[in-house]
């Protein structure tokens, strides 16, 4: 004797299902331009002025599809040649080219040529500070937005 089991309200799941689903492009994209929005003024703020055209190079990109359509993300990028410069520190050299035909001149040929290396100057860092302030940040708006989503599920 076979017996059969109804599952009562499993069809109003499917559908709250479906409804979330629908709606998470929009609201994720919406979330992830508002955090880029907000690390993007962060940056700028933290971004050292001499003339100003570092600070005016940042750029946010729009909400992309990466990784074969799996992951959403949002690109902040410089337009500035220098910015990686300025960002992570660099050496400062003086008498000329410390590469030759892209290999690195050794001590012995920069000394010949009169190359001097007069230190180093230590990275301000800028990107990489605002975008670890915006983490908690993001962790905690990332769960509003996951309650705002499901609200649909309770009953």
């Amino acid at each position: 004797m076979a017996r059969t089991i109804d599952v009562f309200g499993f069809d109003e799941l499917e559908k709250a299902f479906k409804r979330c689903e629908k709606r998470y492009p929009n609201e994720a994209d919406a979330f992830l331009m508002a955090q880029g929005r907000a690390v993007n003024k962060r940056t700028k703020a933290l971004t050292p002025v001499k003339t100003k055209k570092l600070r005016n190079s940042w750029r946010l990109k729009k909400v992309k599809l990466y990784k074969s359509g799996k992951v959403r993300v949002v690109r902040e990028q410089s337009t500035a040649p220098h910015a990686h410069l300025i960002e992570l520190g660099h050496r400062v050299v003086r008498g000329g080219r410390t590469r030759e035909r892209g290999r690195k001149l050794n001590r012995i040929q920069q000394s010949a040529r009169g190359i001097k290396t007069l230190g180093y100057v230590d990275g301000t860092h800028m990107l990489e500070k605002s975008l670890s302030e915006a983490q908690s940040k993001f962790e905690s708006g990332a769960k509003k937005l996951l309650d705002k989503i499901t609200d649909d599920l309770k009953v």
